[in-house]
């Protein structure tokens, strides 16, 4: 299955760089994270991906955490067309935790932004949150 998978998050001039690339590859430990720079002294910290298999570490927090439903929810709800939008509170995900919030107003220091762009959506969505009676992941293997 093709996908690409981007996550970003603001760097504000008060937190520490290594803080903010720990929670992104708390949650995608297999990205190189990348640092790209604005003039209002703000940057972004930025990843990319390919694959099932560079969503794995997130898949299983979301099941280590036992927030399957809870996720499978917001997903589908981020899910428009081709591309799934998802936000991630940066603090939590520090932690090595998932929890999921809104664009604005509920990860203080701004959210993780997470966009999965795939001819499959459907197929994503229960990869990271089957639900019950799917039998669990072993039926996803990358092709």
């Amino acid at each position: 299955m093709s996908m690409r998978v981007s996550a970003e998050a603001i760097l504000n001039p008060t937190e520490d760089e290594s803080k903010v690339t720990r929670a992104l590859l708390n949650i995608f430990p297999d990205a190189k994270v990348e640092k790209v720079s604005k003039a209002d002294g703000v940057g972004i910290m930025r990843l990319h991906g390919s694959g099932l298999s560079f969503l794995a570490t997130f898949r299983s927090l979301i099941k280590q955490e036992r927030i399957r439903g809870a996720a499978r929810k917001v997903i589908l709800a981020g899910t428009e067309g081709q591309r799934i939008m998802i936000y991630l509170h940066k603090q939590a995900a520090f932690a090595g935790r998932v929890s999921f919030c809104v664009p604005f107003g509920e990860s203080p220091q701004g959210p993780i932004t997470v966009r999965i762009d795939t001819a499959s959506p459907e197929l994503v969505v229960d990869y990271l949150a089957s639900q019950r009676g799917q039998g669990g992941f072993q039926r996803f293997r990358e092709t």
